[in-house]
């Protein structure tokens, strides 16, 4: 079991505190609701003083922020694999009624299991709605696309911060934010194909984005990915 600690606000009165806690409690539902192998379970939620808690299960690995910044760029096939886990994930996500949109998916909230599979550990900005417009800017600025940052989020802003982690574990850097990404410019033995990937993924005009993380699956460098054996 791992507790997640939220500290909630002593200043701006009772109803900030309120409104506080039950954005930590709608996290703790949401999570609830989700039953995927590759997304934290969560077993409870309470409050004590001035502090709030999640209990969640206890992911061992490291985060692919942490992972990159101390080992450097993947190798581009174990990229690709694990492109073919986080579309996994965003497509059980995505498949929820109303979709749900996690719009914070990065490396910094992606845990790598020492046996190769991945794990989507933090929802305090996933949001369901109808429509899938949401009404609030939220993310690390350099995973958000234009119109998430207009307050207008749909599931093509998640497969935005798809590609953008691509980049990182490609690059080992962050990629340069409202900017379709290019890891061949930075690393010339990237392929052709893992270049075109990531700059659908991440163009700053959704349409000429992937309409959905199917769509991502058919393209030529993920087609032939075997997504059910990520330790091979």
């Amino acid at each position: 079991i791992a507790l997640k600690e939220i500290v909630l606000p002593v200043a701006g009165g009772a109803q900030i505190r309120k409104r506080a806690l039950e954005n930590v409690k709608r996290e703790a539902e949401l999570l609830q609701k989700l039953d995927h192998e590759q997304i934290v379970s969560c077993f409870d939620v309470f409050s004590e003083g001035h502090k709030a808690y999640i209990c969640l299960d206890y992911i061992d690995g490291f985060s692919l922020r942490k992972l990159i910044a101390e080992t450097g760029p993947i190798e581009e096939a174990r990229v690709l694999q694990l492109a073919g886990q986080m579309a996994d994930i965003l497509g059980y996500l995505h498949s929820q009624s109303p979709p749900l949109l996690h719009r914070d998916f990065t490396p910094d909230n992606l845990i790598l299991k020492p046996d190769g599979k991945l794990v989507l550990i933090d929802f305090n900005v996933a949001e369901q709605r109808e429509g899938f417009e949401t009404s609030t800017v939220v993310g690390k600025h350099s995973y958000i696309p234009p119109e998430q940052f207009r307050g207008k989020a749909t599931v093509q802003s998640d497969i935005y911060a798809l590609g953008c982690t691509l980049h990182w574990l490609l690059t080992a850097e962050d990629p340069e934010p409202i900017t379709a990404s290019h890891p061949r410019s930075i690393k010339g033995e990237i392929s052709s194909a893992t270049d075109d990937l990531v700059a659908r993924a991440t163009a700053p005009d959704a349409q000429a984005r992937f309409k959905s993380v199917e769509e991502l699956l058919t393209h030529e460098s993920l087609a032939e990915l075997e997504l059910e054996s990520p330790t091979s």
